[in-house]
Protein backbone atom coordinates (compact mmCIF):
# COMPACT_ATOMS: atom_id res chain seq x y z
CA UNK A 1 0.00 0.00 0.00
CA UNK A 2 1.38 3.16 -0.87
CA UNK A 3 2.12 6.02 1.51
CA UNK A 4 0.31 9.21 1.34
CA UNK A 5 1.76 12.66 1.76
CA UNK A 6 1.07 14.08 4.42
CA UNK A 7 -1.24 17.65 4.18
CA UNK A 8 0.73 20.77 3.98
CA UNK A 9 1.73 21.86 7.32
CA UNK A 10 0.31 19.01 9.79
CA UNK A 11 3.72 17.41 9.99
CA UNK A 12 4.91 20.92 11.44
CA UNK A 13 1.70 20.61 13.77
CA UNK A 14 1.90 17.29 14.58
CA UNK A 15 5.99 17.53 15.29
CA UNK A 16 5.24 20.52 17.83
CA UNK A 17 2.49 18.47 19.32
CA UNK A 18 4.88 15.68 19.76
CA UNK A 19 7.46 17.45 21.72
CA UNK A 20 7.70 17.07 25.46
CA UNK A 21 6.04 19.67 27.39
CA UNK A 22 8.18 22.26 29.56
CA UNK A 23 7.60 23.05 32.69
CA UNK A 24 8.50 25.62 35.16
CA UNK A 25 11.54 24.65 37.51
CA UNK A 26 9.81 24.87 41.15
CA UNK A 27 11.71 27.73 42.85
CA UNK A 28 12.71 30.90 41.19
CA UNK A 29 16.11 29.75 40.96
CA UNK A 30 16.22 25.94 40.01
CA UNK A 31 18.00 25.69 37.04
CA UNK A 32 19.52 28.97 36.77
CA UNK A 33 22.72 30.38 37.65
CA UNK A 34 23.32 33.13 40.34
CA UNK A 35 24.23 36.14 38.94
CA UNK A 36 27.08 38.31 40.34
CA UNK A 37 27.43 42.10 40.34
CA UNK A 38 29.91 43.79 38.64
CA UNK A 39 30.70 45.92 41.33
CA UNK A 40 30.84 45.30 44.93
CA UNK A 41 28.05 46.05 47.63
CA UNK A 42 27.31 49.91 49.30
CA UNK A 43 30.80 50.24 52.11
CA UNK A 44 28.92 53.78 52.94
CA UNK A 45 26.62 54.33 55.74
CA UNK A 46 23.42 55.85 54.16
CA UNK A 47 22.51 59.08 56.37
CA UNK A 48 19.59 59.95 58.56
CA UNK A 49 19.32 63.35 57.00
CA UNK A 50 16.18 64.98 57.16
CA UNK A 51 14.10 66.18 54.20
CA UNK A 52 15.17 70.08 54.95
CA UNK A 53 18.75 69.62 55.50
CA UNK A 54 19.24 67.39 52.53
CA UNK A 55 17.49 70.17 50.22
CA UNK A 56 20.15 72.19 52.02
CA UNK A 57 23.06 70.65 51.65
CA UNK A 58 22.26 69.31 47.76
CA UNK A 59 21.22 73.19 46.80
CA UNK A 60 24.25 74.12 47.95
CA UNK A 61 26.12 71.35 46.44
CA UNK A 62 24.14 72.02 43.17
CA UNK A 63 24.82 76.04 43.77
CA UNK A 64 28.37 75.58 44.31
CA UNK A 65 28.40 72.86 41.00
CA UNK A 66 27.31 75.52 38.71
CA UNK A 67 28.90 78.27 39.68
CA UNK A 68 32.27 76.41 39.70
CA UNK A 69 31.03 75.41 36.11
CA UNK A 70 29.97 78.26 34.86
CA UNK A 71 33.27 80.26 35.20
CA UNK A 72 35.10 76.93 34.13
CA UNK A 73 33.17 77.04 30.91
CA UNK A 74 33.91 81.17 30.52
CA UNK A 75 38.08 80.13 30.51
CA UNK A 76 37.21 77.38 28.42
CA UNK A 77 35.62 79.64 25.76
CA UNK A 78 34.39 76.41 23.51
CA UNK A 79 31.24 77.58 22.05
CA UNK A 80 30.19 73.87 22.25
CA UNK A 81 30.13 73.76 26.27
CA UNK A 82 27.11 74.74 27.75
CA UNK A 83 25.96 74.39 31.24
CA UNK A 84 22.06 74.54 32.33
CA UNK A 85 20.63 74.72 35.83
CA UNK A 86 16.46 73.83 36.25
CA UNK A 87 14.66 72.10 38.43
CA UNK A 88 17.23 70.50 40.12
CA UNK A 89 18.71 69.13 37.13
CA UNK A 90 22.50 70.54 35.79
CA UNK A 91 23.60 69.68 32.70
CA UNK A 92 26.90 70.21 31.31
CA UNK A 93 27.18 69.84 27.82
CA UNK A 94 30.72 69.30 26.46
CA UNK A 95 30.19 68.80 22.28
CA UNK A 96 31.12 65.60 21.04
CA UNK A 97 32.76 64.61 24.65
CA UNK A 98 29.44 63.73 26.32
CA UNK A 99 26.95 65.20 28.44
CA UNK A 100 26.55 64.62 32.18
CA UNK A 101 23.79 64.90 34.00
CA UNK A 102 23.56 65.91 37.16
CA UNK A 103 19.98 65.95 39.84
CA UNK A 104 18.66 65.89 43.01
CA UNK A 105 16.90 62.75 44.12
CA UNK A 106 14.61 64.23 47.18
CA UNK A 107 13.31 60.77 47.74
CA UNK A 108 16.35 59.13 48.08
CA UNK A 109 17.90 62.27 49.42
CA UNK A 110 20.81 61.25 46.87
CA UNK A 111 22.35 63.68 44.54
CA UNK A 112 22.29 60.87 41.09
CA UNK A 113 25.31 61.46 38.05
CA UNK A 114 24.89 60.25 34.91
CA UNK A 115 28.77 60.74 33.34
CA UNK A 116 29.40 60.37 29.60
CA UNK A 117 33.03 58.81 30.88
CA UNK A 118 32.02 56.38 34.39
CA UNK A 119 28.24 55.73 33.65
CA UNK A 120 25.39 56.42 36.60
CA UNK A 121 26.35 56.60 39.94
CA UNK A 122 23.95 57.79 43.00
CA UNK A 123 25.40 59.74 46.08
CA UNK A 124 24.76 60.28 49.76
CA UNK A 125 25.73 62.60 51.76
CA UNK A 126 28.16 61.31 54.35
CA UNK A 127 28.47 63.49 57.84
CA UNK A 128 31.74 62.27 58.45
CA UNK A 129 33.41 63.55 55.17
CA UNK A 130 31.01 66.17 54.64
CA UNK A 131 30.86 64.92 51.28
CA UNK A 132 28.28 63.25 48.74
CA UNK A 133 29.85 59.88 48.61
CA UNK A 134 28.91 56.76 45.79
CA UNK A 135 28.64 54.13 48.30
CA UNK A 136 30.13 51.08 45.93
CA UNK A 137 33.40 52.64 45.86
CA UNK A 138 33.61 55.35 48.65
CA UNK A 139 34.43 58.12 45.84
CA UNK A 140 33.05 61.53 46.43
CA UNK A 141 31.33 62.81 43.69
CA UNK A 142 33.94 65.97 44.21
CA UNK A 143 36.78 63.36 43.52
CA UNK A 144 34.97 61.76 40.46
CA UNK A 145 33.76 65.06 38.62
CA UNK A 146 37.65 66.93 39.22
CA UNK A 147 39.17 64.01 37.95
CA UNK A 148 37.00 63.63 34.60
CA UNK A 149 36.24 67.27 33.79
CA UNK A 150 40.37 67.38 34.13
CA UNK A 151 41.14 64.69 31.64
CA UNK A 152 37.99 66.07 29.06
CA UNK A 153 39.11 69.61 29.54
CA UNK A 154 42.65 68.92 29.31
CA UNK A 155 42.97 71.34 32.68
CA UNK A 156 43.29 70.94 36.44
CA UNK A 157 39.76 71.21 37.59
CA UNK A 158 38.86 71.71 41.41
CA UNK A 159 34.58 72.35 41.96
CA UNK A 160 35.15 73.08 44.98
CA UNK A 161 32.38 70.67 46.65
CA UNK A 162 34.35 69.58 49.77
CA UNK A 163 32.74 70.67 52.95
CA UNK A 164 29.28 70.70 52.31
CA UNK A 165 27.43 71.65 55.30
CA UNK A 166 29.93 74.73 55.07
CA UNK A 167 28.14 75.94 52.13
CA UNK A 168 25.07 76.26 53.53
CA UNK A 169 23.58 80.02 53.69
Amino acid sequence: MARRAPLAGVPCVLHFLAQPRRTRPSTPTAGYQRRHLATPPPQVKHSDLSAHLYHQYADATMDTMLESLEALLDEVADPEYEVEYSSGVLTLKLGSKGTYVINKQPPNKQIWLSSPFSGPKRYDYVPEQDEWVYGRDGRSLNDLLNRELSEALERNVDLGLTGVSTQVS
